[in-house]
């Protein structure tokens, strides 16, 4: 145990002695400031998590190997969520004039954005709120989690369960069919 907490430690450590190196190696890898912020914090956690198996001597390395494979990670799930996003950002829009000349709407029809509403409604109360404090406003996980007074953790389980339920839903599976097609 006792070799544990000196890595974990460590790890704690080395996490704020690299923070702005690691945070400029994930812009240059993301870019895109609030994918930084999160970035940063889910490498925090992972090392922190996998601290048992870092040795003293590559600390620094290691940390950067664990940046890197989050900010991957991050990138594919971008990729895989992007119609769910831009779906559920789009069916958050009024139909006002305004709102209109913003370049969204017309990538999503009115049926398709009743179709999110309705899948948004079905979701938790935290989930909804997380999902559409994210999406819509924009948040990081961060701030969120502490507007909410929730561990952070917390915040990223509910956001990606959220996005799991809506994907399983078929008014969502439905928009996602309409626009391959």
């Amino acid at each position: 145990m006792d070799h544990d907490a000196e890595n974990r430690k460590l790890v704690e450590q080395a996490c704020v002695e690299f923070e702005r190196d690691l945070r400029a190696f994930l812009s240059g890898m993301l870019r895109d400031v609030h994918l930084v912020d999160d970035a940063f914090q889910r490498t925090v956690v992972q090392a922190i998590e996998a601290s048992s198996q870092v040795k003293p001597a590559t600390v620094r390395g290691w940390l950067f190997r664990v940046a890197l494979n989050v900010a991957r990670e991050l990138k594919r799930g971008r990729t895989r969520q992007g119609k769910l996003h831009k779906a559920v950002w789009e069916s958050m829009l009024s139909q006002s004039p305004a709102d209109m000349a913003d370049g969204f709407s017309h990538l999503v029809s009115g049926e398709d954005k009743r179709a999110i509403q309705r899948a948004l409604a079905r979701l938790s109360d935290d989930y909804r709120e997380v999902v559409v404090r994210r999406i819509q406003r924009g948040q990081t996980f961060a701030v969120i989690a502490k507007e909410m007074n929730k561990p952070l953790g917390t915040v990223l389980t509910w956001m990606r369960r959220a996005l799991a339920e809506l994907r399983e839903m078929e008014e969502v599976r439905q928009v996602g069919d309409q626009e391959s097609t």
